[in-house]
């Protein structure tokens, strides 16, 4: 048994293949959850699960809630089966997670990603950011945390799970939570694409009941930074703003009404009270 765990789940499609190296070693097992019958993978070291019909967290749930395993890990990945990844880049996310202390944590989008929050998009200006927002396509958690917010799972009763990503960040009161732009995957399928409008209303307003029951919302808002020696960075808030805009650039470029959106989620950020990053006073 390897330190750390990738649970996904699989339909026939699945890019997971292409996340292992055949010569390289890594520091994570893989777990397929199938939503769907799968071919046989006599070419890839993994456990594969009962077929679990339905959508990605419905499934989860049950994987969780029957298998006991996943506790013997130190961290689990819950990525979609549409993300290209590298073994690599799977093994560094696992190592600076453990190393910075984060409790929810995911790798950042590449530039040849779809995407719906531009925070997780990759921001060169750093190589992480402690952040108040982590989406559901590609959560980390350490068990701890994994094991503090399972409980959520049970209240999606359309199994989407939408909303479930600012739940989590408020229950571990935004405390080491972050994304790791010097670690990138892409995303290859565009985002929120439903056929069924009533799902969708379904789902959304299943996003809003979490969001009250739980009085939190979306915290797009980057609280603090750390660079590649993974040391936090000293800056003011001011300063911080500053770095992330001219890490966005090519994102403000492409749609201009992101930077207002930027400059709003950091400036609650001004008043914010001080964000307790490992390693600082």
């Amino acid at each position: 048994m390897r330190q750390n765990l990738v649970l996904t789940r699989v339909g026939n499609n699945s890019l997971h293949p292409g996340w292992l190296g055949a010569d390289e070693p890594r520091n994570w097992d893989l777990y397929l959850c199938p939503y769907q019958p799968i071919a046989p993978q006599p070419d890839i070291e993994c456990v594969v699960g009962e077929v679990v019909p339905g959508p990605k967290w419905s499934g989860i749930r049950t994987v969780l809630n029957a298998w006991d395993g996943w506790r013997e890990y130190d961290q689990i990945w819950l990525p979609d089966d549409d993300i290209r990844a590298t073994q690599g880049a799977i093994n560094g996310m696992f190592d600076v997670a453990g190393a910075v202390g984060l409790e929810l944590f995911a790798p950042a989008l590449d530039l040849a990603s779809y995407y719906a929050h531009f925070d997780t998009m990759q921001n060169p200006s750093f190589f992480g950011r402690w952040v108040g927002f982590v989406e559901i396509m590609v959560p980390g958690f350490s068990r701890a945390a994994l094991e503090a917010v399972l409980p959520t799972l049970d209240l999606t009763e359309t199994g989407w799970g939408w909303g479930l990503d600012s739940v989590w960040p408020k229950l571990l009161g935004y405390e080491n939570v972050g994304i790791i732009d010097g670690i990138t995957v892409t995303h290859t399928r565009p985002v929120g694409e439903m056929r069924d409008e009533e799902l969708r209303s379904r789902v959304l307003a299943e996003s809003d009941t979490f969001m009250e029951r739980y009085d939190c919302r979306q915290v797009h808002t980057t609280f603090g930074a750390f660079g590649s020696d993974l040391e936090p960075l000293d800056m003011t808030p001011e300063r911080l703003l500053v770095e992330l805009v001219k890490g966005y650039q090519h994102l403000i470029e492409r749609d201009p009404r992101l930077l207002p959106w930027i400059v709003e989620y950091q400036g609650q950020h001004f008043t914010w009270p001080d964000y307790p990053v490992e390693g600082t006073p």
